[in-house]
């Protein structure tokens, strides 16, 4: 049960982590140029994280699940939105 449970949890966090912004709905059957579209946008948004400057927690909304990544000087963080308010937990990349 327990490996179960981790396996669940780190399905989850690894689809959130690859989720991306999709503007556009699926394509129609029959156009080729809207599925090129359409596929180069996922490409576009696969690997993407917001790179920001300043500390999120406390002053940053977002949605459960949201990453940031916080660039400042020599610090990097990598900030995970934990209950779709304003907390932020966050582990220091080397």
């Amino acid at each position: 049960m327990k490996n179960f449970l981790l396996g669940l949890f780190l399905g989850i966090f690894i689809s959130l982590a690859f989720a991306g912004n999709i503007l556009t709905p699926p394509p129609l059957e029959g156009e080729p140029a809207a599925e090129q579209h359409y596929f180069d946008e996922i490409y576009r948004n696969w690997h993407r994280l917001e790179v920001i400057s300043s500390i999120p927690d406390t002053t940053r909304n977002g949605k459960k699940g949201d990453m940031l990544l916080y660039i400042s000087g020599s610090t990097y963080r990598l900030y995970l939105n934990v209950d779709s308010v304003m907390s932020w937990k966050y582990a220091t990349l080397n």
